[in-house]
Order: C-alpha cells, then sequence, then structure tokens
C-alpha cells in the first residue's frame, strides 16, 4: 500500500523509512507510533542543523533544546512549532509515561509529522517548487496488524541512542568557514528558488487548535474518542434562511453514565474569540435539554481561552480547563438536590456569637440571592474567623452546596491549628493535610500551604491531572490580602471553586487590588467585625501601648557623644583593618541586625520584668512575646537574659524561630498555662496566627512597615482569658512595649498600597534586557549603529550585536515556556505570539509592556543558571543602561564592577580566571572606561560571568558592644489605628476632657450626688455642653454618642461614677434580654444585623422608644422598619422584650 510519505522516498529516504514505519504502527500500536513519530522529528531536527548552516546548535544538544533555539523557530513557517511541540509532548508521554496513548492521539501526531514533512521537501528539496499541493489520506494508513517483537525490540534500541544528537556538534565544528559559506550560499539559492512559488499547501493550524482543546479534555479524564463525543449531531436548531435543516453538529458532548448529557463544548479557531461561540453553544444546549431532559453545562473555546457557562445557576466564567465527569455530576446533581441556604441552621454548637452567625449568613446570602462566588470576611483576630469558617463549610455541606474543600494558608504552623480545629469541631468530615500525605482519596478538606499547591496543580495520574480545575468546590485563603495575592493568585483564578477570604486587616486598610480580586465594592467586604467592635462587644481586651524611646534604636550612635573608654572600644570594633578609616556614626538599621549593644538589651528586659503585667498575684511575669529582627538578635536577647537572671535556669525565656527544628514543641509548651517558657523570643513564626489567650506582654523590638503584619502582630495579645489574675479577676488588658517608633511610623498616613513583593532574580533580568532592548531598537535614530559612531560617548560600535543578541535571548525565555504549565496556559496566546522569532524584530510599546507585566514572572525549561552569574547580568545590564541613559547611578554601578574584577584578579591560581586575567587587567584600568559603550560593558558580562562564583561571599562580622544607652521617658500611649478625615476617637476624647473639666457644673454635680435631674438640670446641662466650641454641635455629637438619652450614662462614666464599665453591663444586660429569643432562630443576616442595632442603641442611650424602630438605621434595609423585617409575631416579640427592658432600667 502507498504511503502518504511517499514523497521523502527520493530526497529523504532514512527519514521517509522512518516515517512509514511510525505510520504503520497508528492502528497497531498507537504508544509505539507517537514513540516512533518523536524519533523522526529528532532525525528531521538533526537533518537541519547538520545541513542549514543558519542554524545555530546550542549548548544543549536534546530535542527540547534544538527545537527552542531561536534560529531555528526563525526559520520555521508560522504555525508549524506547535506541530513540533505537539510531537514532542506526546512522544515523551509514550515513552516516559504510563497514561493512555490512544489511536486518536497517534492518528494526530501522523497528521501533524506529515505536515512538517511536506514543509522540509517543500522548501529543502532540490525540486521542492515542483512538489504539488498534497494532502493527509488516512486510508493509505495500514490496518491494525500486531508488530513482531523483533520491530518494537530495534525501535526501543533506535530510540535508546542518541548518537545522532551528540554528533551534531561535533559535525558543525568539522566544517571550514569556506564550507560553512558555501553551503550557506547553496541554501540561500535553494530557498530562493523554492520560495519563488507560492506555497498553498493547507497546513491545517486549525486541527491544531482542536487538538489543544482535546489535549484539555483528556486532562479531566474524557476519551475524546467515545461514541458520540465529537461532531455530535443535533435537530432543532433555528432556521435561519430557506433551505436549513434545522441540523447542527456539537464540537464535543460529555456524557453522563446514565446515557445524558454533562456538558458540551462549542471549539473556535484560535483566530477568533472564544465567546463568539457563545450562542451556537447555547442553541445546542437547548437541542439537547430537549431531546435529554437535562440541560447540559456549556463550555465554549478557542483553545487557548475557555468558559463555563451553567446558565442555569451563573454567567459565563473564564476557567482553565474542563470538569471531569464526577465534577459535572456534581453539579448537575446540586440543581435540584441542594437546599435554600437560608432555610438551613447553622451549627451552634460551632459558633454561637450573633456576629459570627451574621458573617454566615452574608455569605450564604452572596452566594445564594446575589449569585455571587467570592466573599471576604473581615474579622479582628481573635474573633473566631476559622470556627466560622468550620461552620460556613458544615452549612454548605448539609445543604449540598460543597463536598470538597480546600484551606490555604502561608505558613505550616496556621495550617496545623486550622486541621486541628477542623477535626475537633467536624468530626464527620475526612481531612487531609497535604504538606504530609500526598494520597488525596477521599478527603472531603485538604490543607495545603500556598506553595505546595502551585507545585501540586500540575501533577498527573493515569487519569489526567489530579487537581483539575473542579476539583474543588469551595477555597478557603487565610489572611488574604494582596501580597498573598500578588504571590500566589493564580491558584485562586485556577480552581472553579466559590472563594471565601479571611483576613483581620481593618477593612479602611486593605487595598483596593483585593477588593477587587473579590469583586467587591473599595471598602465594602461581605461582613466586617473588627477590633473596636470586639472590644466594645466584650470578645476582645484592647491593647495598651507603652512607647520606649532607646536612643541608639532611634538615632544610631556618634562616636563623638561616647565616653573616652567606649570610643576605645568603638575604634577597635569599627576601624577599617586595611585604610584605617573610622566612621563617625553607626545609623540606627545597624542596630539588632548586626551590631547588638549589651546595655540596650538589658534595659530592655529590666523594663519588661518591672513594669510587664504579672500573674500569680503579681510574682511571676506572665505570658509574653518579643519579636526580634533576627535570630541573632533572638539570641543575644536570651543570652542576656539568662545572664541577668540565672536564677530561671534557662527555662523561663526561649528562642521560638525556625532555626530549631523542635519549634513546635517549644509552642506547645508556651500555649500551656503553667508550662515554660514563659518568654518566647520569636523571628517572624509567632507574628501571625498563634493562639495563646495567657499573653499579656508583647515587645516590638524591632520596625514593622508593614501595617498589616503590625495588625497582625498586635492580635497576639487580644484573646480574652477569664481568671487569669486570680479568681474573678479577668484579663481586661495587655501591653504593647513598642522600642523602635512603630506607634510613631503607624500614626502618619502610610500608603502601602504601592508596596510590591520582590521579584525574582529572572523576572528582574527579562524587564531590564527588554528595557535594553527598546532603547537599543535601530528605529530609533539615536540608537542606530552609525549616529553612536559618531558620538563622542562611545568609543566602540558594536550595539546592533548586543540589540540582536539581546532579542534572542528574550526570545528564547518565551519560546521555553511549558505550555502544559497551568501558569503559563494562562497566558498561552501572549507565548505563542512571542514564541515567533520575528515578532521580536519591531515591537512597540504595548508589545513591551504585555512582556513585561504578563511574561516575566512565568516558568520557562532553561537549565537552570548559577544566581551568581545572573545577579551580574543585572548588574551589567543596568549598568549598561545607565549609560545610554546618562544616569547618575553610573559611577556606583561601574564601580561594583570593578570590584568585582579586583577581587577575580587576587585569584590567578583558578585555571578559568587565569585564562582572562589580561582582559580583567586591562577593564580595570580608569583609562577602558571612558567613553565606555554597552557593547564593551556586554564584552565584560560574557567573559566575566562565569567567574563570579569564584569570589568569596563576604558576610557581615558580628559586633557586639556594651556602649550606655539612653532610655527616653515611658509613656503610656494609644495603639494607633489608620483613620482618614474625620476621628470619632479623637472628638470622644475631647469631649470626656470638656466635661471633666466642668465637674462643678450644678446638673453634673447633682448627679455625681445621685440627685435625680429636673428637666430643668437637663436642658441647663445641654445649653452647657452644646454652646461649648469643643463639642462643634448637637448633630455631631449624636453622630458619635447617640441621642441625648444617653447624656446621663455618658456623663456618669466620664466623671468616674461607672467602675463596672456602665456601657459593657448595658451591653451585656441589652444582650442578654435578646439571647434567649435569638437562639435557634434562621434569621436572615439582616435580621441579625436589625437585633445587634437595637442592643448597640440600648447600650448608648439606655432605653429605646418602640417608635424608634421604624426610623433609620432601623429602615436602612427595609422602608418599614421593624414590620418589614419581621412577621407580626416576631415584631410583636422584640416590642415586649424591648419594653421589659426599658422598664428594668427606669427601675434602676
Amino acid at each position: 500500500m502507498d504511503s502518504n510519505f511517499s514523497f521523502l522516498r527520493d530526497q529523504f529516504p532514512t527519514i521517509y523509512d522512518h516515517a512509514s514505519q511510525a505510520e504503520g504502527l497508528v492502528f497497531s500500536n498507537p504508544r509505539a507510533s507517537c514513540f516512533y513519530t518523536r524519533f523522526v522529528l529528532e532525525q528531521m531536527v538533526c537533518w537541519l542543523y547538520e545541513n542549514d548552516p543558519y542554524l545555530q546548535p546550542p549548548r544543549d544538544n536534546s530535542l527540547g533544546a534544538l527545537i527552542h533555539e531561536q534560529t531555528f523557530k526563525d526559520n520555521l513557517k508560522p504555525g508549524l512549532f506547535g506541530k513540533i511541540r505537539t510531537i514532542h509532548k506526546v512522544g515523551n508521554n509514550a515513552a516516559h509515561d504510563t497514561s493512555l496513548i490512544s489511536e486518536r492521539d497517534s492518528l494526530h501526531l501522523i497528521e501533524e509529522l506529515f505536515h512538517l514533512t511536506y514543509w522540509l521537501v517543500r522548501y529543502y528539496g532540490q525540486n521542492g517548487r515542483k512538489l504539488g499541493d498534497i494532502s493527509f489520506d488516512r486510508q493509505k494508513i495500514p490496518p491494525a496488524a500486531p508488530p513482531a517483537p523483533k520491530q518494537l525490540q530495534d525501535l526501543e534500541k533506535r530510540l535508546s541512542q542518541s548518537d545522532a544528537l551528540r554528533q551534531l556538534a561535533e559535525a558543525k565544528q568539522r566544517q571550514t568557514e569556506a564550507e560553512l559559506a558555501a553551503a550557506r550560499a547553496e541554501r540561500d539559492a535553494l530557498l530562493a528558488q523554492n520560495r519563488a512559488i507560492a506555497d498553498r499547501h493547507d497546513y491545517n493550524e486549525a486541527d491544531t487548535r482542536r487538538y489543544l482543546i482535546d489535549v484539555l479534555l483528556q486532562e479531566a479524564g474524557w476519551d475524546t474518542k467515545a461514541a458520540n463525543v465529537t461532531e455530535f449531531e443535533l435537530q432543532g436548531m433555528p432556521i435561519q434562511k430557506p433551505g436549513d435543516t434545522g441540523r447542527g453538529f456539537a464540537d464535543y458532548v460529555l456524557w453522563g453514565d446514565d446515557g445524558k448529557p454533562l456538558a458540551l463544548v462549542e471549539a473556535k479557531r484560535s483566530s477568533k474569540s472564544a465567546d463568539s461561540g457563545q450562542q451556537q453553544a447555547k442553541l445546542y444546549a437547548d437541542c439537547l435539554e430537549k431531546n435529554y431532559n437535562q440541560r447540559p453545562v456549556i463550555f465554549y473555546s478557542n483553545g487557548y481561552e475557555t468558559y463555563l457557562w451553567d446558565d442555569l445557576a451563573y454567567p459565563p466564567r473564564p476557567v482553565l480547563g474542563f470538569l471531569r465527569k464526577t465534577e459535572l455530576e456534581r453539579l448537575i446533581f446540586r440543581r435540584s438536590h441542594r437546599k435554600r441556604l437560608r432555610d438551613t441552621a447553622i451549627n451552634e454548637d460551632i459558633v454561637g456569637r450573633p456576629y459570627q452567625k451574621e458573617a454566615i449568613r452574608r455569605i450564604t446570602e452572596t452566594f445564594e440571592e446575589k449569585c455571587a462566588r467570592n466573599s471576604l470576611l473581615v474579622m479582628a483576630t481573635g474573633t473566631g474567623k476559622t470556627r466560622t469558617a468550620i461552620a460556613l463549610v458544615e452549612l454548605l455541606k448539609s445543604a449540598n452546596w460543597v463536598n470538597r474543600v480546600l484551606f490555604l494558608a502561608d505558613r505550616n504552623a496556621l495550617l496545623k491549628q486550622a486541621y486541628r480545629a477542623f477535626q475537633r469541631h467536624l468530626p464527620s468530615v475526612t481531612v487531609l493535610h497535604l504538606t504530609r500525605s500526598k494520597d488525596v482519596t477521599g478527603a472531603n478538606v485538604l490543607f495545603s500551604t500556598y506553595q505546595t499547591m502551585l507545585n501540586a496543580i500540575d501533577h498527573m495520574d493515569g487519569e489526567g491531572r489530579i487537581f483539575g480545575v473542579g476539583y474543588f468546590d469551595l477555597v478557603i485563603i487565610d489572611e488574604a490580602h494582596r501580597s498573598i495575592y500578588q504571590k500566589y493568585g493564580e491558584i485562586f483564578d485556577y480552581f472553579d471553586a466559590l472563594l471565601v477570604g479571611l483576613t483581620a486587616t481593618p477593612r479602611s486598610e486593605i487595598d483596593r487590588d483585593t477588593y477587587r480580586i473579590f469583586q467587591l465594592p473599595q471598602g465594602v467586604p461581605t461582613f466586617a467585625y473588627e477590633l473596636n467592635d470586639a472590644v466594645r462587644d466584650g470578645y476582645l481586651v484592647p491593647p495598651k501601648g507603652v512607647t520606649v524611646p532607646f536612643k541608639f534604636l532611634r538615632t544610631g550612635v556618634k562616636y563623638s557623644d561616647l565616653t573616652p573608654q567606649e570610643q576605645l572600644d568603638y575604634e577597635e570594633k569599627f576601624r577599617d583593618e586595611e585604610s584605617g578609616e573610622l566612621p563617625q556614626a553607626i545609623n540606627a538599621a545597624a542596630f539588632n541586625d548586626w551590631l547588638f549593644n549589651i546595655d540596650t538589651v538589658d534595659q530592655a528586659l529590666e523594663l519588661l520584668m518591672q513594669r510587664g503585667l504579672k500573674v500569680n498575684s503579681g510574682d511571676r511575669l506572665g505570658k509574653t512575646i518579643i519579636f526580634a529582627r533576627n535570630h541573632r538578635h533572638a539570641q543575644c536577647i536570651c543570652d542576656r537574659f539568662n545572664s541577668n537572671y540565672p536564677h530561671y535556669k534557662g527555662h523561663f525565656a526561649k528562642i521560638i524561630d525556625s532555626h530549631d527544628k523542635y519549634a513546635q514543641s517549644l509552642l506547645d509548651d508556651f500555649s500551656e498555662v503553667n508550662k515554660e517558657p514563659i518568654l518566647a523570643v520569636s523571628v517572624d513564626m509567632l507574628d501571625t496566627g498563634v493562639d495563646v489567650p495567657e499573653v499579656v506582654n508583647l515587645v516590638f523590638f524591632k520596625p514593622v512597615f508593614s501595617r498589616v503584619k503590625f495588625n497582625q502582630m498586635i492580635g497576639r495579645g487580644t484573646r480574652l482569658c477569664q481568671d487569669l489574675f486570680g479568681s474573678g479577676n479577668h484579663k481586661t488588658e495587655f501591653l504593647v512595649f513598642d522600642l523602635c517608633g512603630n506607634f510613631e511610623y503607624f500614626e502618619q498616613d502610610i500608603d502601602e498600597t504601592s508596596q510590591k513583593i520582590p521579584e525574582s532574580l529572572t523576572s528582574r533580568l527579562v524587564k531590564h534586557r527588554l528595557e535594553l532592548a527598546t532603547r537599543l531598537a535601530p528605529s530609533k535614530p539615536s540608537a542606530t549603529p552609525r549616529a553612536r559612531e559618531q558620538s563622542s560617548t562611545y568609543k566602540v560600535d558594536r550595539s546592533g550585536d548586543l540589540y540582536t543578541s539581546l532579542l534572542d535571548a528574550l526570545h528564547q525565555h518565551i519560546a521555553t515556556m511549558p505550555r502544559d504549565n497551568f501558569l503559563v496556559r494562562r497566558r498561552l496566546p501572549q507565548v505563542e505570539t512571542f514564541s515567533q522569532r520575528q515578532r521580536w524584530n519591531n515591537l512597540s510599546q504595548e508589545d513591551a509592556a504585555t512582556i513585561a507585566d504578563c511574561l516575566a514572572g512565568l516558568p520557562n525549561s532553561l537549565p537552570n543558571e548559577d544566581p551568581l552569574a545572573k545577579e551580574f547580568d543585572l548588574l551589567c545590564v543596568k549598568l549598561q543602561l545607565a549609560i545610554l541613559k546618562a544616569d547618575r547611578i553610573y559611577e556606583r554601578l561601574r564601580d561594583k564592577v570593578r570590584d568585582i574584577l579586583g577581587q577575580l584578579e587576587t585569584k590567578p591560581d583558578i585555571p578559568m580566571i587565569k585564562g582572562q586575567l589580561a582582559f580583567i587587567r586591562e577593564v580595570q584600568d580608569e583609562s577602558w572606561w571612558t567613553g565606555a559603550t554597552p557593547s564593551g560593558v556586554e564584552g565584560i558580562r560574557v567573559r566575566v560571568r562565569d567567574l563570579v562564583k569564584f569570589i568569596d561571599r563576604q558576610k557581615q562580622q558580628i559586633v557586639i558592644t556594651d556602649f550606655v544607652d539612653e532610655m527616653g521617658e515611658v509613656q503610656i500611649v494609644d495603639i494607633p489605628t489608620h483613620q482618614t478625615g474625620f476621628s470619632r476617637e479623637q472628638y470622644r476624647r475631647k469631649v470626656e476632657a470638656y466635661i471633666r473639666q466642668h465637674q462643678d457644673h450644678l446638673a453634673i454635680a447633682k448627679l455625681r450626688r445621685n440627685i435625680p435631674l429636673t428637666d430643668r438640670d437637663l436642658s441647663a446641662l445641654e445649653e452647657m455642653l452644646f454652646s461649648a466650641a469643643e463639642i462643634e454641635s448637637r448633630q455631631r455629637f449624636e453622630e458619635v454618642f447617640g441621642q441625648t438619652k444617653s447624656l446621663k450614662l455618658l456623663i456618669l462614666e466620664i466623671v468616674g461614677l461607672d467602675p463596672a464599665g456602665i456601657r459593657v453591663a448595658a451591653r451585656q444586660a441589652a444582650k442578654q434580654a435578646f439571647a434567649r429569643y435569638l437562639q435557634g432562630t434562621n434569621f436572615s443576616a439582616n435580621q441579625i444585623r436589625f437585633i445587634e442595632n437595637i442592643i448597640d442603641m440600648l447600650a448608648k442611650n439606655g432605653v429605646i422608644n418602640p417608635g424608634a424602630l421604624y426610623e433609620p438605621p432601623f429602615t436602612d434595609n427595609h422602608p418599614e422598619g421593624l414590620d418589614g423585617m419581621f412577621n407580626d409575631q416576631e415584631a410583636d416579640r422584640i416590642v415586649s422584650i424591648l419594653r421589659a427592658f426599658n422598664e428594668s432600667v427606669d427601675a434602676v
């Protein structure tokens, strides 16, 4: 039988022989066929490198490196590289993977090979221009027949050898310059002849794109060659014009085991947007629903972009793949079996506080009534975010909304706490810690760090990706804020799941990007319950700030300020041994980084031991956390504590950080009430997520520059602790000792929205190279070689070569990105675009922005390089840019390079350095740098980058001093909160100060003597208050304190007649009055908030007229107030409770 590859026989007989063998195995042994097709590709690539002098073999002669080399890709006809990549990937899978290789795979690969070999003959054959347009004929493929064992053994032997690849470099090296020139001329002439005739061959790019969709479906476990899956005929399509039959063909229909359609996929060419198929897919779904009485889930895709549309529940949304059969079955099952969340009870054994229940109701209303899929909870540390999440999961599972849940956190310690909490409060579900076990079978709730999940997403099993896009129904993000999204946002975009973010960051301090991630208006989370709310309601205790101004930690140390003896010590420790220079001052940043001053640490510990809150009748310091700057600082603190307090025998204070592999056991001991250590010196490990209610002292022995982190650290002390100071003597506050000016720093209006996560070295290098390339682009007159040659600034002109090499390097970075990586897949259209070398020759500003913003940080498959070499690359690129821009940093960068060269010169015995020694000495000379050019610096970079690894890494020496430090006045201060505009707290303090100044006013004096006020007394009191400048106006007063009925309670509290806390008592009484009524109800979040508003107003005013329940704020959610929010029976009950409470207050 004739072969599809017969056109190869005369000019490429070896390739023909192998291609026809691969063709013969398509149906007999698909895996062997794919394996063999890859081998044919290898032979073809080797032939091209051996015979085309334009191609430059890379150092790495593996097939993957050869096909990604920039000259190779530049030489291809557009659209062919996708075919090469497909053969390479599937062929590798056939060789090394246990996943199923089907006849469809082998058939697709042999067709792709046909187009590649056609191109080979068309452009490299002696008579290529005469090759007609031929098409692939599937009828020529031999039918299935068992291959002979010897044939397979021969195949394995051939594929196990890589002689052709190993000999490539040697063959190139054997060619002389004359031979290369002759070959180049012959090649150019041949190509010119063959290109003179238009190439009208259909390379079937659309089929390649369709195969991308096949790959995505196979990753989700679908068999695309199964019966009725592809090109499924449908009847009932709209009649558009006369002659239409109403017949249509769905590209893919995915079937359930019951014979009903689970989903359909409408595939569009990559040249069209994916959503161009939306209406067509919807019409197909209508037909399927009519015929099978089940509406399928709709997908539409162009291979790059895929959308999921479950149009009975949600609008279309982008997804990064397809759902497995079980996941689609769950989705369709929920259409009829999931319960109304409003009617599903919250488990009060898990959460019983009103705000927790309101938080859950806000989320469920967001999911159910608003059809939104994202929500954000702002809850202060210690208010039970995790328990709220557990109760939410329990409710969603019992209502058949979710089955599998992913809980993400940034540290294992936080995961461990959440894991234990789920085990304790939700024992009916199976939980799994992904960092400890990889077998996820049967797990309902998975716990993972962000990095672990990022790595796990690309893992495959025999059925495809383990974690497909639909694997989880709910993803919970612990401490959701911008920095987490910058690092790991791809995870949240990958999983097609409901998303719940948890954060303790106050809503006013959450950046705009975080709200955008959760598709929420700026400053409006799904629910917020912040520190002030929790303190007001008695669920948390407030912090009390203690500012401790140490001179050295604020301003550093000056030589001139020291005593003569200290100056001698200073000279001994800070004088430069080589130059003899002595710095006149050491700045504050050095302290507790590499410079540790004994007296500063001793004074800080003494202050803590004297003024820190005590337990055991004042005999022992309460549980305390010291936040140290680094491990060496923590060691210094512990060493000084043990030296000053030896009677504690080394058990009282301990370092808890990542340097100790048993740190978790120390943390467990610290968390127990009567166990030591009492004082934990922490480096980052205790900043967040540690729940020790007994903590009453926090010491900030380091500067903190993130408000988010500052709030998290403060949260370590906010938890309630009953009987901590003795029976009936509970924890009511905790102390925060600030030694480093953090309070003052956060009193400023600090904009943290511009703070970014540090970029990777590779990403920074790509961006700087891109900027350099755009500045050297020939389209800019000032950057042309001729212009630079005429400029006195340049003494060497090879920037044209530099420009080309930069583009080559940048192109290779993009071209080698693994297309099956889920991070790359999101940017696949851009990756494919810039994988074409010719696309780089005329980059626009928009192109450069796309590459920098979207592609620079993506992973690639280039061999890992020495980070020191890459750091030197970056230094040189910055220097090249400084030359072009005449930047002031030029001299500093130049001196860094010369310093590196000088250090290399001191190591002439190393052979690699010895070979470059003359050059190293030359470029250190000052004269070399006169008129230095970017090309000259490039020469340094190329010849020196592999040598920098021999330079000895200098470490900052630890210096310990014992200079007398000055501790300024220790003051009690308010902990700063981030506020803008009018400050209610400042206004409150101003009013309180005014009332205290006027305690002798007749009405106030009566109150102090417990004499009832007459109406005249009350009028006089109001006149005195509201005419004062400090009060501003009645409207402002009532805005902050409520209506005037609260005036009596307010004054009693301010003048000190409320030692038990009138407001707290009033709030507790109001809560108790309504607690029994709320218990066991399924009130909505707005109904719960209505009751909470009543409690708030009772706490402020003492009593409420029931008529006020029909006025703001009680009409915020319904214009009819009480009657609009509750039925008649519920409303009557609320009024009855309110009147009973009013009567009890009046009786008092």
